[in-house]
C-alpha cells in the first residue's frame, strides 16, 4: 500500500527485538493500494511484510483472526508472525503493526486478467466464503450503509447537479440491496487486482482483508467483476464474467435471488469505489508516498453498469 509511516533503522532494530526472525537486514517500501503503510522487510532469516495501519478504525483483531481461520483451510493468505510473547500487533509510533509472511508471486495491479485468472479468483472467492463460515464474529464493516450516506453527504459541496442526482438515485438502489434478503456471510470485500499473487499464471495468495465484513456474498463478485472482467472502454468482458461466475458457482451455488439482483450488485459495488476515490480526492491523508485512483474510472464503470443490465449465464 502508499507509505505513509516510515521507520528509522533504529527503530526497526528495537522493533525486531519483539520476535525470533532474525536481525534487520533492508526494507522497502510498497507503492500500492492507498489505505495502510507496506512494506518488504528483509531479515537474516527471510522475507516479510510490515504493515503499519493507518486507518484508525480497522478492526483489527476480527482480520487476523479470519485470516487464521483461512490459512488454516487452504486459502493462501499472508499468516501474521506472533513476538516471542505471542502477539500479532504491536505499536509502532502509536500506531498498530503487524509483520506477515511474505506469499510467492506478484500482483497484477497493471496486468489485463486472463480467462485462466477469472477462473481461479472465482474459485478463491467461493472458498473463502464457504469456508470463512467457521468464523463467528461478526463485523460491519467500513464501508456499511451509513457509510454511503455520510461520504455522500461529505461531496455535495464539490459534486455537480448531475453527479449528485446521479448518488442520490444510486443510494437508493445500494440501501435496497442491502435490505435485500441476499444470502450473507463474511466477504472480503476489496478483492482488486492488486490484492491477488500470481505466479507463472497460478493464484498463489490473496491479500488485504482490512475491508473484510458481514456482508451478501453477490457484492463481493461484483467487486470482483467490476475489476477484474473488464474491457478497454470500462464494459463487462462477459466471457470473463461467465468464466468466474461459473467457477465460483461450483463450490457455492448462486440463488436464484442473487442471479435477479446481479446488475443492481454491479451498480452498489461501483458506487462504493467512485465515492471512496472522489474522497481521497477532496480529503486525502498526508503521505510520504502516496498515489491518488481516478475517480472517473469508477464513475464511467457506474454509468456503464446503470445502462447496461449485465445478466448471469445460468445452467438453468
Amino acid at each position: 500500500m502508499s507509505v505513509y509511516t516510515r521507520l528509522t533503522k533504529e527503530e526497526l532494530e528495537q522493533l525486531l527485538n519483539h520476535y525470533d526472525i532474525g536481525n534487520f537486514i533492508a526494507i522497502e517500501g510498497i507503492n500500492e493500494g492507498i489505505t495502510n503503510s507496506n512494506y518488504y522487510l528483509t531479515t537474516s532469516s527471510d522475507k516479510y511484510i510490515l504493515t503499519i495501519f493507518e486507518e484508525p478504525n480497522l478492526n483489527l483483531e476480527y482480520t487476523i483472526g479470519l485470516m487464521d481461520i483461512l490459512s488454516k483451510s487452504e486459502i493462501p493468505c499472508p499468516i501474521p508472525i506472533k513476538t516471542k510473547k505471542g502477539k500479532s500487533i504491536i505499536s509502532a509510533k502509536n500506531k498498530p503493526l503487524s509483520i506477515f509472511s511474505l506469499l510467492p508471486g506478484k500482483t497484477i495491479t497493471n496486468t489485463v486478467p486472463s480467462i485462466d485468472m477469472c477462473k481461479q479468483i472465482g474459485e478463491i472467492i467461493a472458498k473463502i466464503h464457504v469456508k470463512s463460515k467457521k468464523f463467528t464474529n461478526h463485523e460491519i464493516g467500513l464501508r456499511d450503509g451509513k457509510w454511503f450516506f455520510k461520504t455522500a453527504e461529505e461531496l455535495r459541496s464539490v459534486l455537480s447537479s448531475d453527479d449528485i442526482n446521479l448518488v442520490n438515485n444510486e443510494l437508493k438502489n445500494q440501501n435496497e440491496c442491502d435490505n435485500k434478503n441476499l444470502p450473507k456471510g463474511i466477504i472480503h470485500s476489496d478483492l482488486f487486482r492488486d490484492n491477488a499473487m500470481f505466479e507463472n499464471g497460478e493464484l498463489t495468495g490473496v491479500l488485504d482483508f482490512y475491508y473484510a465484513c458481514n456482508g451478501y456474498y453477490l457484492y463481493d463478485l461484483a467487486i470482483i467483476v467490476n475489476d477484474w472482467c473488464l474491457n478497454e472502454d470500462m464494459t463487462i468482458n462477459i466471457d470473463k464474467q461467465n468464466v468466474l461466475i461459473e467457477s465460483y458457482s461450483k463450490i457455492r451455488q448462486l440463488e436464484s435471488i442473487e442471479i435477479e439482483f446481479w446488475p443492481n450488485a454491479l451498480r452498489h459495488a461501483a458506487l462504493r469505489f467512485w465515492l471512496s476515490r472522489l474522497h481521497d480526492k477532496h480529503h486525502p491523508s498526508e503521505g510520504e508516498m502516496t498515489h491518488q485512483l481516478d475517480p472517473d474510472e469508477f464513475k464511467n464503470i457506474l454509468k456503464d453498469r446503470i445502462s447496461n443490465n449485465y445478466y448471469l449465464k445460468t445452467n438453468a
